[in-house]
């Protein structure tokens, strides 16, 4: 039973973080230049977040999503960091040349990936609803050590999908010209708003 459950989490992982979302869409924006440890830094930062996430799921913290005051603080941040994130994109969009790899070292990277999945006040409703159901539907009554194989399946998935996705990244990254490198910043930076105007729309006024 623990191979279903462990594999069912898997699976729902690299789905989950195979998602367009703001997390992609930055370890694009940074790997085109950056190469695959940029962006797989991004990643990184997203599974520890996620994790984060899962974790106070798993003690039954569930005020935090349900504490208007907590989400209406966990939103404003996190469309303030979307917003910040999408106007560096717009402005790497106005390069004539691609910047180079050592201007682009930022050790922050990391830490970007971890704000931007742990601001976003979406991931306890998921971890109550769609990670508690996946679980309920192949256990009646799941033990801590469920849980336990849950998440780890979990983990695996999302690290199997960063690395992955950082990888294709980093070979793909050297057919990238100038002109290109400002069409995906643009792009980039418009997923970017989308997300960011979409989670204070949904935080503040739905």
């Amino acid at each position: 039973m623990y191979e279903v459950l462990f594999f069912s989490a898997l699976v729902l992982s690299l789905i989950f973080c195979g998602l367009p979302g703001a997390v992609n869409t930055q370890a694009l924006r940074i790997g085109v230049t950056g190469g695959f440890r940029r962006a797989f830094r991004v990643e990184t930062g997203s599974i520890v977040g996620d994790m984060t996430w899962a974790v106070i799921a798993l003690v039954g913290l569930a005020f935090v999503w349900e504490n208007d005051i907590a989400r209406f603080v966990l939103g404003a941040l996190g469309g303030t960091i979307l917003i910040y994130l999408a106007y560096h994109g717009f402005q790497d969009a106005r390069r004539k040349d691609m910047p180079e790899p050592h201007v682009l070292t930022d050790r922050s990277d990391f830490m970007t990936g971890v704000v931007i999945s742990f601001v976003n006040p979406f991931q306890i409703p998921f971890w109550i609803g769609i990670g508690s159901s996946a679980i309920a539907v192949i256990i009646l009554e799941p033990q801590l050590m469920d849980f336990v194989v849950f998440y780890l399946g979990y983990f695996t998935g999302a690290v199997i999908w960063g690395t992955g996705y950082s990888a294709l990244i980093g070979y793909g990254r050297r057919f990238v010209t100038p002109k290109l490198f400002r069409g995906i910043s643009f792009v980039c930076a418009l997923v970017m708003m989308y997300f960011a105007l979409s989670l204070l729309w949904n935080t503040f006024l739905a």
